[in-house]
């Protein structure tokens, strides 16, 4: 029998939805400006996208749990990469996003990844990464559409995804073992994988956060 036929993990599964529901004050806290000057990176090429929020209870729990995984408060608690090729910043009805909420995995708008639910973000690029990887990236992105979602966090799961579990298998397409070495060391070393992870990684650039 599949874990995801059992009759605990269908009580798991209500249950997770619970916190989902629960949020509280406004949590957009971009102005007009700082979502131009977001809007103009990412019309600048691919990122890792890192996203939270202090006014959800999920996020609040992911940052609880990242704590306990790995002794530090987490800020991010989500995430996804852009997949578009959309150079325009005005044209933000374009700007196309993978990422993996309750529903699976699927695409997401501008305003439904930087809308009401988001108050922090940081773009994140790989450092040794070059255009014909970043292709090849991309499409392993767009090959994790369309899975479930998986809220056990498997990452030996690849039936399932979530957030993180995205974004490592797109990263996976490239060339993995030589390009993100310390990303599968600390994979190995927390025995695991949580959002925070990609942003505290040697493996990657800050290029924009707020």
């Amino acid at each position: 029998m599949s874990k995801y036929t059992t009759w605990w993990y269908k009580i798991y599964t209500w249950l997770a939805k619970i916190p989902a529901k629960i949020h509280w004050g406004d949590a957009q806290l971009f102005t007009p400006d700082e979502q131009e000057e977001l809007a103009k990176k990412l019309a600048s090429g691919y990122y890792i996208i890192l996203t939270g929020s202090r006014h959800h209870l999920s996020s609040v729990i992911v940052s609880l749990l990242s704590w306990i995984k790995t002794g530090k408060w987490a800020k991010y608690s989500h995430v996804l990469m852009n997949c578009d090729n959309v150079t325009n910043p005005a044209d933000r009805n374009s700007f196309k996003f993978v990422e993996a909420t309750a529903t699976g995995v699927h695409y997401s708008t501008f305003d439904e990844v930087f809308g009401k639910a988001c108050d922090c973000v940081c773009l994140l690029t790989p450092k040794t990464v070059d255009n014909e990887e970043w292709a090849r990236i991309i499409d392993g992105l767009l090959k994790e559409k369309g899975k479930p979602y998986d809220d056990l966090f498997d990452l030996a799961d690849q039936t399932r995804s979530s957030c993180v579990e995205v974004v490592l298998n797109a990263l996976k397409a490239a060339d993995y073992e030589e390009d993100f070495k310390n990303l599968a060391e600390l994979i190995k070393q927390e025995g695991n994988l949580v959002p925070e992870m990609y942003r505290n990684c040697e493996d990657f650039i800050v290029e924009f956060e707020k």
